[in-house]
């Protein structure tokens, strides 16, 4: 059996709370920024969604960055990895859904780029994506 002395335990302890004070700063923060929008199933805002784009590279598609929705259904892009910010270009994309918790059931069409009805066709004056789906039960 191991017995430790006060000076030993106050020590452990000191160090043991050091860390724990020091854990948050050393967690991953989650990224802000990108472009904005909103993802509806007629008048119901669709929240625990991931929204991924895709843009055209060549004949195949390519994932270009995801959104994740909240609870008003509103999401804002970033980069694969959520490394930073993702702020859409002009040019044609494809979004394609997927729940991640939102008890819904998402038509299969819906998980491929290549099969998906949501397209886009992003302009220099857009500044927000409003994405609403059909089939979708929320």
């Amino acid at each position: 059996m191991m017995t430790r002395t006060c000076p030993e335990i106050v020590s452990t302890g000191l160090a043991l709370a050091l860390i724990v004070i020091a854990l948050p700063g050393c967690g991953v923060k989650p990224v802000a920024g990108g472009t904005k929008g909103t993802l509806r199933a007629g008048a119901e805002m669709l929240r625990d969604i991931q929204l991924t784009v895709h843009q055209t590279d060549s004949d195949a598609w390519r994932q270009v960055g995801f959104g994740i929705t909240g609870p008003d259904g509103e999401f804002e892009l970033v980069t694969p990895g959520a490394k930073g910010a993702l702020w859409l270009t002009p040019g044609e994309y494809r979004c394609t859904l997927e729940s991640v918790g939102a008890p819904v059931r998402i038509p299969k069409e819906y998980s491929q780029a290549g099969t998906t009805p949501l397209k886009i066709t992003w302009t220099e004056n857009d500044d927000a994506l409003a994405v609403e789906v059909v089939g979708v039960a929320p």
